[in-house]
């Protein structure tokens, strides 16, 4: 084999990971934004060949629409000597096959998770008009805590484009195309959903629904021959499971799902009904020792549209909130239509079992007290102004709220992207205003959305970025709101002119993405921001006038969080470090490298000098900046992956929520 390059354009080569069908992908290095990259080329003789090159470039130009979670991210495009590549995310995972040899998708409800964030991923490429056409569990990887990544949209065809293909040649794998795919139909959206069928097949029963010998004879069967059931000695699958098989995989495309929305519904509801049993179990009770830790460190806008109705009755008597949040419809397995505000919304339960809390030996020791939620993906997580409510923002752009004493979804905002379409675009934030009244939520589209907590209406206003939002606040006398994001801005929106529809801000410039954002110092003087340089950055709020610039991270950052005196703010990287600066002195008051992966979540306690810290992982992490000893954690189930930790006014209680769906409490003894 003749030797690689050493450079494609800017890129450096560091190895070759494989080579395909069209062309040879390497692991390289952009040196200008310091970053490892994925880099796709094509084999010259494939470009040589009728119309490859034009679907080389289709493929980079639908791959490079797509922004999704759930779908690899394609960082540039470009040509070197008449020569096309692709750059995207280096993905360190592993595909389908391979985690199901390691047992990594053994349980049922790791499967269902799965193949429901695979069609997330597909319904939002269908939204496009991309159609993948190879979905395959090589073109299937799993990421950190089970996070799919979808790659390779080479046989990607653009719904209305011309399909330019050497003649003949089969388009995908045979063993995941559909029926149709073989009998010269007009190709729809449906045979992306046949392929998920036929994955969660192989997922569940450990073999694919139609196997042969030869290529015309496997054609022969997935055009012919009956599906057969799962072998009940391989695996027993509820009802509900059979029939999701049975509809994704019916030759007849008109009676599938209609998309991959409606499917994946499916499949979490059924994902909700095996969970249920584990979100009841108590789990048995575990003190941790309060050893106090080490000195830590620190740690496209949606069009305008008329103000959304939510459904309400008023929540739950036990706490009176500042402003109580709308009731929820009853927890969507599909998406619910979104209910007029004189329409009595059917309040869902979930299970709690708080675990007895007794006393034990040890300082100031935490107790666990139960868990709530539902199968649902969280991003962040919030408390109320009030501590009435636990508020999760979610992977599908859905706001739910928690009431704390009940522990019952009482709410679900859906801005206007996710009621016209069934999903939005995953949340990067939730922040209230002083007084509960005001909910602002950021998106990884750039969208920022603003609504009425006791209404539940979404205000009629374009607000947003042209990049991912990296954190949003409302300064305590309501008469700003700042939003920070990827597109390096920083936006001072003046609340009275936006609640009146009218999108006035003004703009700082940054130096590079606005990761996360908060207000510190007394009276909430001050905007911190963090930023992907691995910078904080301190700006007046009324001036908007640059500060201060704060440095010690080796790594972007992540979250920031701020003492209850306004005066520390602590700052997680995604290297596992957490720093915390005096904003008065600029002085780092204390480094902690607990964590072994990018922290995800902080949170001061009310003396404001311990600290709680997660970072995608079955531990919080609590620690104090005055004494330097083992910091105490709380242990989370094996499987658990906290994205958010938050710990009440009085530091009495410390709630996560896991990227899963579920929120763990823990309780001071009394």
């Amino acid at each position: 084999m003749a030797p690689g390059p050493d450079t494609i354009g800017r890129y450096q080569i560091l190895a070759e990971l494989g080579r395909g069908g069209m062309g040879t992908v390497y692991r390289a290095r952009d040196p200008v934004l310091e970053r490892v990259v994925a880099l796709k080329t094509v084999f010259s003789d494939m470009l040589a060949g009728p119309g490859m090159r034009e679907r080389f470039l289709r493929e980079a130009r639908s791959a490079a629409r797509l922004q999704h979670p759930n779908i690899v991210t394609i960082y540039e495009f470009g040509e070197v000597d008449g020569a096309p590549f692709i750059a995207m995310e280096f993905i360190e995972g592993e595909d389908l096959d391979d985690a199901a040899r390691r047992g990594r998708l053994n349980e049922t409800a790791a499967i269902l998770e799965t193949v429901a964030q695979l069609c997330d991923g597909l319904h939002f490429a269908h939204r496009h008009g991309v159609i993948h056409r190879d979905v395959k569990p090589s073109n299937v990887k799993l990421v950190g805590q089970g996070v799919v990544k979808i790659l390779d949209f080479g046989v990607a065809w653009l719904e209305g484009a011309t399909t330019t293909t050497r003649t003949g040649q089969l388009l995908g794998t045979p063993a995941y195309m559909a029926p149709e795919q073989f009998a010269g139909e007009t190709i729809d959206h449906r045979v992306d959903q046949w392929a998920v069928g036929v994955i969660l097949y192989e997922l569940l029963g450990g073999r694919r629904p139609f196997q042969a010998p030869t290529v015309p004879s496997l054609i022969y069967h997935i055009v012919h021959s009956p599906l057969a059931p799962i072998d009940p000695g391989k695996r027993a699958i509820p009802e509900s499971l059979a029939a999701i098989l049975a509809r994704a995989l019916t030759k007849d495309r008109e009676q599938r799902f209609a998309d991959l929305a409606e499917m994946a519904a499916a499949l979490r509801e059924t994902r909700g009904e095996l969970s249920t049993a584990a979100f009841g179990r108590t789990a048995p009770t575990r003190v941790i020792e309060a050893a106090v830790p080490p000195p830590p460190p620190l740690s496209p806008p949606p069009e305008v549209v008329a103000p959304v109705p939510v459904a309400l009755t008023p929540p739950p008597p036990p706490s009176p909130p500042v402003s109580p949040p709308p009731v929820a419809e009853p927890p969507p397995a599909a998406e619910p239509e979104q209910t007029s505000p004189a329409t009595s919304a059917r309040v869902t339960r979930v299970a709690h079992t708080p675990s007895p809390l007794t006393p034990m030996a040890g300082r100031t020791p935490f107790l666990e007290d139960g868990a709530f939620g539902e199968p649902r993906r969280v991003q962040t997580a919030v408390l109320s102004p009030d501590e009435a409510y636990l508020v999760v923002g979610g992977t599908d752009g859905s706001i739910r709220f928690w009431d704390l004493g009940t522990r019952m979804r009482v709410a679900m905002f859906r801005n206007r992207v996710h009621l016209r379409t069934g999903h939005g675009s995953l949340t990067t934030c939730v922040a209230f205003s002083a007084d509960g009244s005001l909910l602002v939520s950021g998106h990884l589209d750039g969208a920022v959305y603003l609504w009425e907590v006791a209404s539940g209406l979404e205000l009629n206003v374009k607000l947003g970025h042209e990049g991912a939002v990296g954190g949003a606040a409302i300064t305590p006398g309501g008469e700003a709101l700042v939003t920070g994001g990827a597109d390096a801005t920083i936006k001072f929106w003046e609340m009275p002119a936006v609640r009146a529809g009218d999108a006035r801000r003004s703009l700082r410039r940054q130096p590079d993405a606005v990761t996360c954002l908060t207000l510190a110092g007394p009276g909430s003087t001050l905007v911190v921001t963090g930023h992907a340089g691995k910078t904080l950055r301190v700006h007046e709020t009324a001036t908007q006038r640059l500060a201060a610039t704060l440095h010690g991270h080796r790594a972007p950052l992540n979250v920031l969080a701020v003492s209850p005196a306004g005066d520390l703010v602590a700052s997680g990287a995604r290297d596992g470090a957490v720093r915390v600066h005096h904003l008065g002195s600029r002085e780092v008051r204390g480094v902690h490298e607990e964590h072994g992966r990018a922290v995800a979540g902080l949170a001061f306690f009310p003396d404001g000098r311990r600290i709680a810290s997660v970072a995608m992982d079955p531990s919080v992490v609590i620690w104090n900046m005055d004494e330097p000893e083992e910091p105490i954690t709380l242990q989370g189930a094996p499987d658990d992956a906290f994205a958010a930790v938050c710990v009440t006014a009085d530091g009495k209680r410390v709630l996560a929520a896991a990227a899963e769906g579920h929120v763990k409490v823990w309780s001071a003894v009394r």
